[in-house]
């Protein structure tokens, strides 16, 4: 039977390559498709358990990436330093396995700019998917966050970080991690296959592909299909490359599931589900796109998960969201993979400060955590960032972001947003993280227009 039209959500990316939101080249098989690949995630021995929160939604939309505008001046004020402690690797509710096995202490800065990396590539996350779903809405606590989540639930021993170091997992003791198909801290294990065609032959949907990525990805295009039974590459380690290469892993999963129906032919079982939820949560402030997301990556396409939340979405209600916001459908459950969203959604909330739960899902206790962003900081981690990237420029051909050009793009931020280049906020307090998400949106999106660049541009072939 043939697939069904594609819906209105996703939009073709225009780009002078190939578009990563539907054309291209592209063909049926999700994360559990390619060969050798399980029907979940082969995880290099991790604890795999945690814990989610009852707190509700940050701010209800992520913000529109603004270049321009008239904002509303910020006023700063000192933030206190960070301190604190987040508990992970535990599952919700389960008795033996409800105490966290791990924990970062915040204070002394140790893992700062672990988080800063983690959260601009987060924010990319979210660019990335409202550049070919203009006016989708997500929780950007929630999906900003999700990356860092992840690093906490999956990596081996995140609390090992040294900061400085340029790698994040640079103890021998986490080194499991870059074994063949691990995919790294992240696990993101089938980083080589093509998540549409379901085979390790590039074809448009693999990391690879994307045009940010191709230059400092660790491997050669031409090697790609065996790059699967290979060490994973040590980029993956690094600070500023490994998130932002998991950033894409998702936006390629959010791609992948609309696009592998009309390739194959036939209708997948998260379909039309899939579409009619995208379709909601347009419509639907503070959705739970980023669940359904981590479902994917975390279960994999063709297992019952991603079908069921996918259900859940196409008629979705702020009854449904409220629903899925809670924490008592997976409470004392043992499957990892129904804990999983919400252990990355515990992490954040006790990142935030919001309520977590203790004893059942309504008793709750609210951390006191602060993470202090500087601004200074901020930029520079930000140019690292985009200076591990690349773009075709029509005079210089296939190069690397000049990181002159992201520092002077976060500097054009900072002003648009009225905040000071001297300010120092608190991504713990819902004010000060809203605007930190803010001037990342802003920059990243004055970063592609001066660059020229479309930062979902994929193409076919090496570059």
């Amino acid at each position: 039977m043939p697939y069904p039209l594609r819906s209105a959500v996703l939009v073709a990316c225009t780009s002078v390559l190939v578009t990563a939101c539907g054309g291209g080249a592209s063909s049926g098989g999700g994360e559990s498709s390619a060969p050798g690949s399980s029907p979940g995630k082969d995880a290099a021995a991790t604890a795999d358990g945690g814990t989610p929160a009852d707190a509700g939604p940050g701010a209800d939309v992520a913000s529109p990436p603004a270049d321009g505008g008239a904002p509303d001046a910020v006023t700063t004020t000192p933030s206190p330093p960070s301190s604190g402690t987040i508990g992970f690797h535990l599952l919700l509710g389960v008795p033996g396995s409800d105490t966290p096995g791990d924990s970062l202490k915040l204070d002394g800065d140790g893992y700062t700019d672990l988080i800063m990396s983690n959260i601009v590539a987060g924010v990319m996350y979210g660019h990335l998917v409202q550049s070919c779903s203009p006016g989708m809405l997500f929780d950007p606590d929630y999906l900003y966050g999700s990356l860092f989540g992840q690093l906490l639930q999956e990596n081996l021993a995140t609390e090992l970080y040294v900061a400085g170091s340029g790698l994040i997992d640079s103890s021998p003791d986490q080194q499991a991690v870059m074994g063949a198909g691990q995919g790294g801290p992240y696990q993101i294990n089938n980083y080589a296959a093509d998540m549409v065609y379901g085979s390790y032959a590039p074809k448009g949907y693999s990391l690879i592909d994307y045009v940010a990525l191709q230059k400092n990805i660790g491997y050669p295009f031409a090697t790609a299909a065996d790059q699967y039974t290979q060490p994973t590459p040590t980029p993956f380690n690094d600070v500023l490359y490994g998130p932002m290469l998991t950033a894409y892993f998702h936006f390629n999963d959010y791609v992948a599931l609309h696009e592998i129906g009309p390739v194959g032919g036939y209708t997948p079982a998260w379909e039309p589900d899939y579409d009619e939820a995208l379709t909601s949560f347009q419509k639907l402030p503070g959705n739970f796109l980023e669940v359904l997301l981590n479902t994917a990556y975390n279960q994999g396409y063709y297992g019952p998960l991603v079908s069921s939340y996918s259900k859940l979405g196409a008629t979705a209600t702020a009854q449904t969201v409220a629903g899925v916001d809670g924490y008592a459908s997976v409470w004392g459950v043992n499957d990892t993979y129904q804990q999983y969203p919400y252990q990355v959604r515990y992490y954040l909330d006790q990142l935030y400060d919001n309520p977590v739960p203790t004893t059942s899902p309504t008793v709750t206790t609210t951390p006191d955590n602060h993470v202090r962003f500087g601004m200074a900081a901020l930029g520079a981690t930000f140019a690292g960032v985009f200076g591990k990237l690349a773009y075709v420029d029509a005079a210089a051909g296939y190069v690397t972001i000049p990181q002159a050009k992201a520092s002077a793009a976060f500097a054009t931020a900072l002003s648009g947003a009225g905040v000071a280049p001297d300010a120092a906020l608190d991504l713990s307090q819902t004010g000060d993280r809203a605007t930190i998400f803010a001037v990342i949106e802003r920059a990243i999106a004055a970063l592609e227009k001066t660059l020229g660049t479309d930062f979902t541009a994929r193409t076919a072939s090496a570059l």
